[in-house]
């Protein structure tokens, strides 16, 4: 929200692409290493060895590349400031390796509240860095060394916390096994990057730098609130999924049960996003970004539909089942990626508008693939989410009535967006009360542990 006040469209544009060139090559970086130690059954220290070593010969290499890539991509979008951005960007490929293992062994340990203070820590680091760079006139360059930042802050926390776990001496040994969970995992990876990336790649080409900036201020506030929610829940769901399959019970209902409880959130969230897109877009992010209002709508729309199969991918790589996973995005993702190539020949607002359509085809894909490994129905998944869909309905009731009032009346854009904000929330809070949703019974749950008498002595 700060940024978005002191950067340009332009800046933001030339930063979206280069971060969107090196998530690519951070798939085969990353090459499922962590998630092989977290859903493997038995670890010994010649896993770890292997995993260090996969990790840093994958991220020094690809590190050299970025760097030789570099200029070519500069000169490809006629913007040198992207080979130096890419530049910058390639030292985390040279420093991420030596706290692989030790993130990878707490995410496994279920040991959340460890990373919810290092990654803190280093989000704070990195957004301070950005705002005082940004301020001092860097741009897009600014923007870059935070993140860098953010990496460093990120290993030294976790050389602290886990120092046995930071470095191993590298080891063939077991390169074979994580080579083929990760030959899988990698492939799923860097179909969703493509996918994820294309518009930038396509709009910066075609509608130029100014646009790919708006598009991805359209999408931010979607992309980020999936990040943090669907990752947060997929590093619950994929060693619990595991873990039932490991003791022989259905998968099937432990999926159904868990987006009984989930997908209220991105329902209501993006109904919400979707409803009141003008007002969001002037108060976090100011006047500048207008352009962006419709192509938000398009991508909240777009993110309601395929909430159903957020959860799709911890279920199938715990079962076991991740070439089933890459089946369905051979088949949806270059379809998007061919209708975001002809919408960007048009407006970003085309762009957006045609995710609503591959959402919907990802969304059959992957059921299909759900009911033939799980056996669930549309109809169960239906009822599942009934509850959530409730919810989000009746919630949007009053503020869909204070909107159009507001829009008569010509309220300032802040009025309306916490006006809106606030009978939203209470009406989520009593829908979730009227209609006796799994939340209510949560929400009591939290709220009588931080009520009960503390024992303070052990």
């Amino acid at each position: 929200m700060i940024l978005a006040r002191m950067i340009t469209p332009t800046q933001t544009g030339i930063f979206s692409l280069a971060v969107g060139l090196v998530a690519i090559t951070q798939m085969f970086r990353d090459f499922g290493v962590g998630e092989y130690l977290i859903q493997e059954k038995h670890l010994d220290e010649g896993s770890l060895k292997a995993a260090f070593s996969i990790a840093l010969t994958l991220g020094w290499s690809l590190g050299l590349l970025l760097v030789f890539l570099a200029a070519p991509a500069a000169l490809f979008y006629r913007e040198p400031v992207v080979a130096d951005v890419v530049r910058i960007l390639s030292i985390n490929f040279f420093l991420v390796p030596f706290g692989y293992v030790a993130h990878a062994m707490l995410t496994r340990e279920m040991r959340f509240d460890i990373l919810l203070v290092v990654q803190t820590v280093s989000a704070v680091v990195g957004a301070i860095t950005s705002i005082f760079l940004v301020w001092s006139g860097f741009g897009a360059i600014g923007l870059a060394w935070a993140l860098v930042a953010g990496v460093v802050v990120n290993i030294v926390a976790l050389t602290f916390i886990r120092p046995s776990q930071m470095l191993y001496r590298p080891s063939l040994d077991g390169w074979s096994r994580i080579g083929r969970f990760g030959a899988f995992k990698t492939s799923s990876f860097l179909l969703e990057q493509v996918m994820r990336r294309a518009p930038d790649f396509f709009i910066s080409r075609t509608l130029g730098f100014t646009a790919s900036g708006l598009y991805s201020r359209a999408n931010g506030l979607v992309e980020t609130f999936t990040d943090f929610l669907v990752s947060s829940v997929y590093r619950v769901a994929l060693p619990t999924f595991a873990k039932l399959r490991h003791e022989g019970q259905p998968l099937g209902h432990a999926y159904i049960y868990a987006n009984r409880l989930f997908a209220c959130l991105p329902l209501s969230f993006f109904s919400f996003t979707a409803l009141f897109s003008d007002p969001i877009i002037h108060v976090m992010f100011g006047n500048q970004w207008s352009d962006a209002i419709i192509a938000m709508r398009w991508l909240a729309i777009s993110a309601i539909i395929i909430t159903p199969a957020m959860l799709a991918t911890p279920l199938l790589t715990a079962n076991g089942s991740i070439g089933s996973l890459v089946k369905v995005q051979l088949i949806a993702n270059p379809l998007q990626i061919l209708l975001i190539a002809v919408a960007s020949f048009h407006s970003i607002e085309a762009v957006a508008a045609s995710a609503v359509l591959t959402s919907t085809v990802r969304l059959v894909l992957i059921h299909r693939t759900l009911y033939r490994l799980t056996h669930v129905s549309a109809g169960e998944m239906f009822i599942a989410l009934t509850p959530g869909l409730s919810v989000a309905a009746i919630a949007l009731i009053a503020p869909t009535l204070f909107l159009w009032w507001a829009n008569v009346e010509k309220l300032p854009a802040l009025l309306v967006c916490v006006g809106g904000s606030l009978l939203y929330t209470v009406g989520w809070l009593a829908s979730l009360y009227a209609l006796r949703h799994p939340y209510r019974s949560e929400i009591g749950k939290l709220v009588a542990r931080l009520r009960a008498p503390k024992n303070l002595i052990p």
